[in-house]
């Protein structure tokens, strides 16, 4: 157990470090040599824990975000929900831009999409059920997926545009959205 707890601190450690090296330069610029310098271990240390660089990178965006829809129940608190994932571009928006910058938007849209689809699933489903709206189920797959690109869509535009200015309004618009497009969606699609 404490082999487990000590490399939990030594990735975190790393991760810290990468982040700050991210706000001073390019993500494709940072060496593996700074990073273990920044972060006081040695270069063996290092491949230990993690392939490369970007793997470090995936590391930290799934610890740091794991899950972000998902700790909310979209049916009572997509509120929350949303802002919680707001909050998080809002403090990590230099980072993120690097990420973006040095890799492209795929990662980070890749990232958002696989994090927000499950808790959407549900959500569809469970109003499905809720509504008693007999639909197939490749439909609520596919609602599930239009609607979760929508909102990674949204993220991304926040990030790549700093668009977070009205970010209480933006809140709004995507949980009203929610709230009147699936019960209306599958009611619509119950009828055909």
């Amino acid at each position: 157990m404490k082999h487990d707890e000590h490399s939990r601190q030594t990735k975190q450690a790393l991760s810290a470090a990468l982040k700050r090296l991210m706000e001073e330069k390019p993500l494709n610029k940072i060496t593996i040599q700074e990073l273990v310098e920044e972060c006081g271990v040695n270069r063996k240390t290092f491949y230990y824990h993690f392939e490369d660089i970007y793997a470090l990178l995936k590391w930290t965006l799934e610890q740091e975000a794991i899950n972000l829809f998902d700790r909310y129940d979209l049916i009572n608190e997509h509120t929350k929900a949303i802002e919680f994932a707001l909050d998080y571009i809002e403090s990590n928006l230099d980072v993120l831009k690097n990420i973006v910058r040095s890799l492209g938007g795929a990662e980070i849209r890749n990232f958002f999409f696989n994090d927000i689809y499950e808790p959407m699933h549900r959500l569809v489903c469970t109003v499905a059920q809720n509504r008693r709206c007999h639909v197939p189920e490749s439909y609520k797959a596919f609602l599930s997926r239009f609607l979760t690109e929508a909102i990674a869509g949204i993220l991304m535009d926040c990030i790549e545009r700093d668009a977070l200015s009205e970010r209480d309004k933006l809140s709004e618009y995507i949980s009203s959205t929610l709230i009147t497009s699936i019960p209306n969606a599958l009611e619509a699609a119950a009828k055909k």
